[in-house]
């Protein structure tokens, strides 16, 4: 009872963030302005603009696809060789839980393997982990890679300039104190895992967390490492041009010219924070897609509107894709056989 409670807690606090975003995002905005956003948003859809969008959603499904051949190579090492088509549900239904839940589409993802594939849930839990932090730190090269290419405009925008000076001024004395903390916290934690490492209870938490790590370090013992930075860059490649290609919809963005290019990047790298801020980006992408595109000359009204729309079209990739993804897997039979290598048809 309290689990769930925690996790509807959890949920209305993040939907709650984006409802608040949406109010923040038009609190200022005149009734022509607010106007102006749906008439932009409605003229995609009254043309043959709509197209860019159907391209945008192409770009989508690939990057799902691209994500679920990874998985394959992750799990390879661990002795699980899983299907490209159950890889790509699982991925899909991922991103659709995800929409409605935060962190559901993790759990749910694990577990869609483990009863199709028969990959135990630990170990693949492991290899999603893994995957988000490789995305992590690839996010945090786009970062950069934005910043390099337009620093006068996202530096302000981002407040960084203010962080720098923050940092640049605390003393010696400061460094070392925050030092000393966190060694003696980490010392104290290790302390107290051998401690608890002696009970039963952690011994069968052991055996749990080993096929989690297992499935963590499966990145180190891959057969091809170069078709797994591949894929990992490609994801990033389709949702970049999954923006760009859908805001094409919009002559405010051709208009830009070669500056498209640009600022396609800090709306990517700048807008995904919108999905860690708020469940599924609500409310959040949209604001932060209007403040960038700010900076290149776009009224903040029709920023708005291009920032709902290419979130719409992603979300409804997402939620369309899991429906059809639920639809199909109602008429596959589970793998059979409590093996814990089982081989699969890769096709």
């Amino acid at each position: 009872m309290k689990k769930h409670f925690k996790s509807i807690l959890k949920l209305l606090l993040f939907v709650g963030l984006g409802i608040f975003f949406i109010w923040f995002s038009i609190k200022d905005l005149t009734a022509e302005q607010r106007t102006s956003i749906i008439q932009d948003m409605q003229m995609v859809f009254s043309s043959h603009r709509w197209l860019y969008l159907v391209g945008g959603m192409v770009l989508g499904v690939i990057s799902v696809y691209l994500r679920g051949l990874r998985a394959i190579l992750m799990m390879n090492p661990l002795g699980y060789h899983v299907s490209r088509s159950n890889a790509y549900h699982s991925v899909m239904i991922c991103y659709m839980a995800n929409v409605a839940v935060p962190r559901l589409g993790e759990l749910l993802r694990c577990t869609f393997l483990q009863r199709y594939e028969k990959v135990p849930f630990e170990k693949s839990f492991g290899t999603v982990i893994t995957e988000r932090i490789i995305d992590m730190l690839l996010l945090g090269v786009m970062f950069v890679l934005a910043i390099a290419v337009e620093a006068e405009k996202l530096v302000p925008l981002l407040g960084l300039d203010h962080l720098g000076n923050k940092l640049a001024g605390l003393s010696l004395k400061k460094w070392i104190i925050t030092f000393i903390i966190i060694a003696a916290a980490v010392i104290l934690l290790i302390c107290i895992g051998k401690w608890l490492g002696k009970t039963k209870v952690m011994m069968k938490i052991k055996n749990i967390l080993r096929g989690f790590w297992n499935g963590m370090i499966s990145v180190t013992k891959l057969e091809k490492p170069g078709l797994f930075i591949l894929y990992s860059i490609l994801i990033w490649v389709c949702w970049y041009f999954m923006f760009m290609v859908g805001s094409f919809a919009f002559p405010e963005m051709i208009s830009l010219g070669s500056a498209i290019w640009a600022a396609t990047l800090s709306c990517v790298v700048v807008g995904t924070f919108g999905f860690v801020i708020s469940q599924g980006g609500l409310g959040a992408y949209p604001l932060l897609v209007s403040q960038v595109l700010l900076l290149y000359g776009i009224k903040y009204e029709t920023g708005l509107a291009i920032g709902w729309v290419i979130w719409a079209n992603e979300t409804f990739v997402y939620i369309l894709g899991g429906l059809i993804t639920l639809i199909f897997t109602a008429f596959i039979q589970a793998k059979k056989g409590n093996d814990e290598t089982v081989t699969a048809d890769p096709k």
